[in-house]
């Protein structure tokens, strides 16, 4: 009797409020047809996680049980931001399970239920589901059940894929699914799949232009009264227009779905990342259906003749793999440069013979340069990839350019200090803010638990978000004196350029629902100025430069509030984002999404005009703050994914160079931080 009474308790361990092992089961929050996930606190680690838990009545099932195993193997050799990381594989009184990385927010599944995405939300969606797709097929990974509720959305907005249930390991046909007897889900699989075809990359590509479709149509190209019609479809049905069934969609996005939909995969994309880049290229180009623009009060949108993406810049062709700083070599436009240089030169000895001393006028110029000295001094982040660590200065060869014995250009000379966050570890309290001098040397840790530092005008203090007792946080500037002046879900606070006051965002962060919010350092005088993010003071201290979207559309960008007229104006819709305006408030510098999944840096003029790219990066570039003469811009970059750094160059865009290596910010609030400059 204990025997039986034992075998049945065991199939009813997994319940809320039972402990397994060092995990306390909290909540159920799914269930399929194989297993069921629970939420769990992991007591040991101090952290929540997902535990899949095999059904009882399968756990006879050794197939499925190696199924189970190896698609935690799979998954563990996974390491991307945006696959949901596999923690461990267990066994508790027969019943195996998997320990998975806990995501607090919503499949886009039920996100599709209660709202519409209008194109950006899309883009912002589906980009991260590309990448991780793409890194899973560069390691010979198949996911084949890419479907909306195996995407995850946490409530920063960060996007995951999940579930490798099916995954197949291409190089030796490996599967985790149990003789294939699992195919997918019905409505979103390939016709490949239906017919128990070989699949490769394409079968992905297939099923993610399902999810595209559905984000942009409302619905499921396929939908039959039985699973058998569904698959039916599938194999023999075209999908109908997305455009017949929702005319807004944009003609180019509808033939971008329609060729990731193709029956035969040789008709499809080749890859993921081919598919995103043709969608992303897609939504950026000329539409013939303009989605209507909500009237929004106190807004007045100036349009300017610069706001679509700017003309090709010569630049210098992508250096080596194996230096990040590599002497450029001259693409074929600037050697058209080359007789003009030659006659430069020829003009300058001339003038020089003429005891002119021109040279001494031109850094560099027919000397030899001296090398670049960066000494790297501080963490290197858990889980990005590996970047040795140098124990001596690195040295980096000179970056050579023809232009600038053109236009001759003063020596970077940096003054003061810079304020800025490093990720220390993966928990979300493990930030530490760290301040240095311009020009990289010195840094050091000063507060814990901290994001966001803004140094004061005068260089004294410090303000900064902190993240255990939340909120709101002044310091002097070596992180002694700490005292709380806002309390809640606050960020991003700014010193206004008289230091009188403090400027920051208070509201829903993970929802995007924030105001910006003016009040004094001692804590009084709170005025709410404007819905917003990522704001910024202008120079006189009467305006602030600021990130926010017109309700109903997907027009997002710079607006600028006059804080006397009371009164804002649109001048980008390019979704850029943490502006910062130049000393001498003629220029904001800000980050912005530059195509094919690259974030780069962006100049624009106050009333909109003159936008420029000033970045080229395969990245994620951003953090922009201009220089305290205004000649130079800081910003941190992830060096096209090899490793995050912090970087100066001249404010045209000229002169990279790298200050401080193995510096990586926030991963999920990268986007919103800036660094800070201070004397």
């Amino acid at each position: 009797m204990a025997t039986t009474l034992r075998s049945k308790n065991a199939e009813m361990s997994f319940r809320v409020g039972e402990t397994i092992g060092p995990y306390k089961i909290v909540a159920q929050i799914g269930q399929g047809g194989m297993a069921t996930i629970f939420k769990a606190y992991q007591t040991n680690l101090d952290r929540y996680v997902a535990l899949k838990v095999m059904h009882p009545a399968l756990k006879e099932d050794h197939s499925f049980v190696m199924r189970l195993q190896r698609e935690a193997t799979v998954i563990a050799k996974l390491s991307h931001p945006n696959i949901v990381a596999v923690h461990d594989f267990r066994e508790y009184e027969g019943i195996p399970f998997l320990v998975l990385q806990y995501i607090e927010g919503k499949t886009l599944k039920d996100v599709l239920k209660t709202q519409k995405l209008n194109t950006q939300q899309i883009l912002n969606i589906v980009r991260p589901v590309a990448e991780a797709l793409s890194y899973a097929h560069a390691r010979g990974v198949l996911h084949r059940d890419v479907k909306p509720s195996n995407i995850l959305i946490d409530n920063e907005g960060h996007v995951y894929l999940s579930d490798f249930g099916l995954a197949r390991i291409t190089q030796s046909g490996e599967s985790t699914a149990s003789q294939d007897m699992m195919i997918g889900s019905p409505h979103y699989l390939s016709p490949e799949q239906a017919k128990s075809e070989p699949v490769d990359v394409r079968t992905d590509v297939y099923s993610l232009g399902v999810v595209l479709y559905e984000m942009f149509v409302g619905r499921v190209p396929f939908m039959a009264e039985t699973t058998y019609a569904t698959i039916l479809a599938q194999i023999n049905d075209p999908p109908p227009p997305p455009r017949s069934l929702n005319p807004r969609v944009p003609p180019a996005v509808e033939q971008v779905i329609l060729k990731a939909l193709a029956k035969n995969p040789n008709d499809r994309y080749p890859t993921v990342r081919d598919m995103m880049r043709a969608l992303e290229n897609a939504v950026r180009g000329p539409r013939e259906v303009d989605e209507p623009a909500a009237p929004i009060p106190l807004i007045e949108y100036k349009p300017s003749p610069d706001l679509v993406t700017p003309s090709p810049q010569p630049r210098a062709a992508t250096p080596p793999a194996t230096s990040s700083k590599a002497p450029a070599r001259p693409t074929q436009k600037s050697r058209a440069w080359l007789p003009l240089a030659i006659a430069f030169v020829v003009l300058v000895a001339l003038l020089a013979c003429l005891g002119l001393g021109v040279l001494a006028l031109i850094p560099g110029l027919g000397s030899t340069p001296t090398p670049i000295i960066v000494t790297i001094t501080t963490p290197t982040r858990a889980g990005l990839i590996p970047i040795p660590t140098a124990t001596r200065p690195l040295i980096l060869p000179p970056v050579p350019s023809l232009t600038r014995a053109i236009s001759p250009t003063p020596v970077i000379t940096l003054r003061g200090k810079i304020a800025y966050t490093v990720a220390t570890g993966n928990n979300p309290d493990q930030r530490t803010i760290y301040i240095a001098d311009a020009d990289g040397t010195d840094a050091r840790p000063i507060i814990e638990f901290g994001l966001w530092p803004s140094l004061s005008p005068d260089g004294k203090q410090i303000a900064y978000y902190r993240i255990r007792e939340e909120g709101i946080y002044i310091a002097n500037s070596d992180g002694s004196a700490a005292h709380r002046i806002v309390t809640g879900e606050t960020c991003c606070a700014q010193w206004s350029p008289d230091g009188k006051r403090l400027m920051y965002l208070q509201g829903k962060l993970k929802l995007g629902d924030t105001r910006v919010v003016i009040i004094n350092p001692d804590g009084t005088g709170k005025t709410e100025v404007v819905g917003g993010f990522s704001p910024a003071w202008a120079p006189d201290g009467q305006r602030i430069v600021y990130t926010a979207c017109q309700p109903g559309t997907t027009q997002c960008g710079l607006h600028i509030f006059d804080l006397r007229a009371n009164r804002a104006t649109m001048i980008t819709r390019d979704d850029g984002k943490t502006p910062h305006w130049s000393p001498r408030g003629d220029k904001i510098v800000y980050h912005a999404d530059s195509g094919q999944g690259a974030t780069n840096l962006f100049i624009v003029n106050p009333d909109g005009s003159g936008r420029t790219q000033v970045t080229f990066g395969k990245g994620n570039t951003g953090q922009a703050v201009w220089s305290l003469d205004g000649n130079s811009i800081f910003f941190r970059s992830d060096q096209d994914g090899k490793a995050w750094g912090i970087f100066v160059m001249r404010a045209d865009g000229s002169g990279r160079r790298l200050l401080i290596n193995n510096v990586p910010p926030d991963g999920d609030l990268w986007a919103r931080e800036l660094l800070s400059v201070g004397p």
